[in-house]
Parts: C-alpha cells; structure tokens; sequence
C-alpha cells in the first residue's frame, strides 16, 4: 500500500510540473527573400542569437524561415531580429497569424529619394530583386556585409509604397526620415 501510495504522490507532482512548462511555439515567417545559401545562412545565424529560440532553419525553396520559441518573449524576439536583420514575410505561431511590429510609415509621404536602412542585401540576386521590385527607379547601395543602405531615386516616390514594395519581395528596413 505504501508504495501504491507514493508512485501515486510522485505521479502527480510530475503531472504538476509538466503542467508548469511552457509550451513551444512553431513561429515561421513565409515570403522572405532567401536566394541564396548567404541569405539562408545569415537568417539561421541571426536566430541563433535569441535567447529561447532554438531549431532555427531557413529554406530558399519555399523561402520560409522557421524557428521553435520557448514563449511568447522569444517569438517576438526571434521575429524582431528577423526584420531587424533586412528579412520579412507572413508571419504565423502555431499556423496562426502573428502581427510583426515594426516602424510604419505614414502613407502620401513623398520626396525625389527614399533612403531605406538595414535591407539585407548580401549578394547580386538580392539586388536584381530590389531593382526589379523598383522597377524604373534608380537604386544605389552603401555598407558592407549583408545589411545595406538602399538609395532609391525618382520622381514623387511615396516613401510608404517604397517600404511596402520591398516587403512584398521579403525585404525589411527602416525608412530614414
């Protein structure tokens, strides 16, 4: 009886703990411009920086990013680095929709040129995409690395349409005021 007795105590201190833990959440970021191993290489190696994010994987194929998150803190965090890093896309948690929060900027904002910061922008391919997505534009880059300065010139440029047309394509960066 003393032994049914404590397997039975033991059973439901576990079950107690286990009820404690969180739970991982599945957070990807679909859309994001991955074209190549750079572009996969330095999303995974941003991720590895967050604390509580762990399995972090990129794939230009389906130009998904994913990553597990220990909780709420770590998906933001891991989302944020993302953007942070020049990456964007459709972000879900546990296939739902997740809001990113980032900078907005107000839509009839206009000028001749729209300087956009922090644009990861690591190879040709990721360039001929932005000169695609800014077609008849002329687009010029500063920095080293993979994070760059986008220049973009032209004629009345609403600098909201400018920020948008780059996420669209998977790009992320902060427009200077």
């Amino acid at each position: 009886m003393r032994q049914f007795l404590v397997a039975a105590v033991a059973t439901v201190a576990f079950a107690g703990l286990s009820l404690g833990q969180a739970r991982a959440d599945k957070v990807e970021l679909k859309g994001t411009h991955l074209c190549c191993g750079n572009c996969v290489k330095s999303a995974k190696a941003v991720l590895d920086k967050v604390d509580g994010v762990s399995d972090a994987d990129a794939d230009k194929d389906t130009k998904t990013v994913t990553f597990t998150a220990k909780d709420e803190k770590a998906a933001a965090a891991g989302i944020k680095a993302l953007t942070d890093a020049g990456f964007f896309g459709k972000a879900t948690k546990d296939d739902k929709e997740y809001k990113i929060k980032t900078p907005e900027v107000k839509k009839g904002t206009k000028a001749d040129a729209v300087t956009v910061k922090g644009v990861h922008v690591c190879c040709d391919t990721c360039k001929d995409t932005i000169e695609k997505t800014l077609k008849d534009l002329t687009v010029t880059y500063e920095g080293k690395g993979a994070v760059k300065t986008v220049k973009i010139e032209g004629k009345d440029l609403d600098k909201a349409d400018i920020l948008e047309a780059l996420r669209k394509a998977g790009f992320n960066g902060t427009v200077e005021k």
